[in-house]
């Protein structure tokens, strides 16, 4: 695994354990995404946040940047965020829009409180052959409060048959390269806090 994706790796760590100690930072998963690329950006030494494409500077953190192929759906999606490779280089290079091809280092994307079917079309399209990266993370959070006094209107009930455990997840990610990073914050004590990491047979603890 090159410096930079594992760069990716440790700031998503950091991020997950945040996210359990403090998991109203942010109201929505989107701002979660903000916090995250920001957190991204601030850990790559400021030499190497930008690179240059065809006479154009770049920054080489993305966010909503385009996949390179439909990955199974009507039309082209956009990954949450994502790392482009150094130096740029583009699937197409003398197509007009290269700048929409090119390759990545890493990408991840995000669920806060999502469904199976969403992680699941996460997993299948991070670990699509055509999904031009060379390493796919999914974050899976869990905020969890009262069902009756809901700290937040985002939050779900523990009760709800929606949540899945980690070794559930574990099994979704069976025969694949994708990593997850998984993180429970249960107001009500039912469910377990904490972090994880998951990969291949592995779940290992992290806060």
């Amino acid at each position: 695994m090159k410096e930079s994706a594992r760069r990716v790796r440790g700031v998503i760590t950091d991020f997950v354990q945040e996210f359990v100690e403090n998991p109203y930072l942010c109201y929505t998963e989107h701002g979660l995404h903000a916090l995250l690329y920001t957190m991204l950006y601030n850990a790559l030494p400021a030499e190497q946040r930008y690179a240059t494409w065809k006479g154009h500077k770049v920054c080489v953190v993305q966010k909503e940047y385009p996949t390179a192929g439909r990955l199974g759906a009507s039309k082209r999606q956009n990954w949450d965020i994502s790392l482009l490779k150094t130096p740029p280089v583009s699937l197409y290079p003398d197509e007009a829009n290269a700048f929409d091809y090119l390759r990545l280092t890493a990408v991840v994307e995000f669920g806060m409180n999502a469904t199976k079917e969403h992680l699941a079309r996460d997993i299948e399209c991070l670990d699509h052959k055509d999904a031009n990266l060379d390493h796919g993370f999914a974050i899976h959070l869990y905020r969890l409060s009262k069902s009756k006094c809901k700290f937040s209107r985002r939050d779900w009930s523990p009760n709800a048959r929606s949540i899945l455990g980690k070794e559930k997840v574990a099994q979704m990610i069976a025969g694949t390269e994708v990593e997850v990073l998984y993180a429970m914050y249960d107001a009500t004590g039912k469910h377990e806090n904490g972090a994880w990491h998951l990969v291949g047979d592995s779940i290992t603890r992290l806060i």
